[in-house]
């Protein structure tokens, strides 16, 4: 997984999950880095990245 942003080289990190997606974003400049698997997420949740649900009605 990308440990900084491939636009402005921040390390600043987030992750957005967009229903079935889940999105790797800057928290810089934000930019969408890439869409990350599962194991993905959990390798995020353990570095400890913020995690943003969008809930969509």
């Amino acid at each position: 997984m990308l440990d900084k942003c491939n636009k402005c080289g921040s390390n600043k990190l987030f992750v957005e999950i967009q229903g079935q997606r889940r999105g790797l974003y800057c928290g810089e400049c934000g930019k969408w880095q890439k869409w990350i698997t599962k194991e993905e997420l959990q390798i995020a949740k353990f570095n400890g990245l913020k995690i943003i649900e969008n809930k969509e009605n």
